[in-house]
């Protein structure tokens, strides 16, 4: 069952009927089926493929020329999140551009765990940026996890929120680059010799922080070794390099793959119910 049923089923309501196709050219056909004026409408669906989000744009454009009576985009993987800011002059800001794009048909929009929050600011409509911990907790909290330990800086809100949850302490791990090709990773000053590890991230994309972090404290003795990520891309194969490693991977269904045994379809869910669905 997709993500977007499993949202209908705890919510109660229907799923739209909508046919996708393609013309002789390549280009995209979409038509929603199911009439939906003056009904509250929410629109799910993916961008990060560049395929993806023409296809969601479609989507919305489809919904909202029917004239709901609310439409909220709902984008489990927020693609493009990366480039939030220009790092050099004349570059494009992505996030930008696929955030106020969105916003020319949504009434709100609803990302779950953004790479970077500053993508936030470029609209004036209401853009919730939804964190997810329950499934995680609930997946973990009988494992006897030490440690939840983030592989940079950047993740430790996430790893002490959850360390707090499971009971335990969290750390991070000190990445630095040294010059464009080195990057430094260093190890708390703790005793990880039979330890039970959760590395936590938002998202594993290439794998190469996250089997870093790995072999670091692999190298340090631990007992067990768990790796977790909100969003699964893979990008490169990068799962089987991580599986290969340690004791479990898994992942939520926001991208959905073999390691998505978590679910964020009650979270999403309880989140609609309080705006009023």
């Amino acid at each position: 069952m997709g993500l977007a049923s499993k949202i209908a089923k705890y919510m109660n309501c229907d799923m739209a009927d909508y046919k996708s196709s393609r013309f002789p050219d390549n280009e995209i056909y979409t038509k929603i089926d199911t009439p939906l004026d003056e009904e509250d409408v929410i629109v799910i669906g993916n961008t990060n493929t560049d395929s993806n989000i023409i296809s969601y744009l479609l989507l919305l454009d489809a919904a909202k020329e029917q004239n709901p009576k609310k439409l909220i985009a709902l984008i489990p993987y927020f693609g493009y999140a990366r480039q939030h800011k220009v790092y050099n002059k004349g570059e494009a800001i992505a996030s930008k551009v696929l955030a106020k794009s969105i916003a020319n048909f949504a009434d709100a929009i609803i990302a779950i765990e953004l790479h970077d929050e500053q993508t936030l600011s470029y609209i004036s409509k209401p853009f919730e940026n939804l964190k997810i911990k329950n499934p995680i907790y609930n997946f973990f909290k009988d494992k006897s996890i030490d440690y939840v330990v983030s592989p940079d800086d950047g993740g430790y809100a996430r790893s002490l929120d959850m360390a707090k949850l499971l009971g335990c302490n969290a750390y991070y791990i000190d990445k630095k680059r040294l010059d464009a090709n080195t990057v430094e990773m260093k190890l708390p000053e703790v005793n990880f010799n039979k330890k039970n590890v959760l590395l936590l991230d938002d998202m594993i994309s290439t794998g190469n922080t996250m089997l870093s972090a790995i072999d670091l404290i692999s190298d340090k003795g631990a007992n067990n070794i768990y790796c977790c990520a909100i969003h699964g891309i893979f990008a490169g194969g990068s799962d089987s390099k991580i599986k290969d490693k340690i004791d479990e991977l898994v992942v939520t269904d926001t991208i959905e793959s073999e390691y998505s045994k978590l679910s964020v379809a009650a979270d999403v869910a309880e989140y609609l119910k309080s705006l009023g669905f």
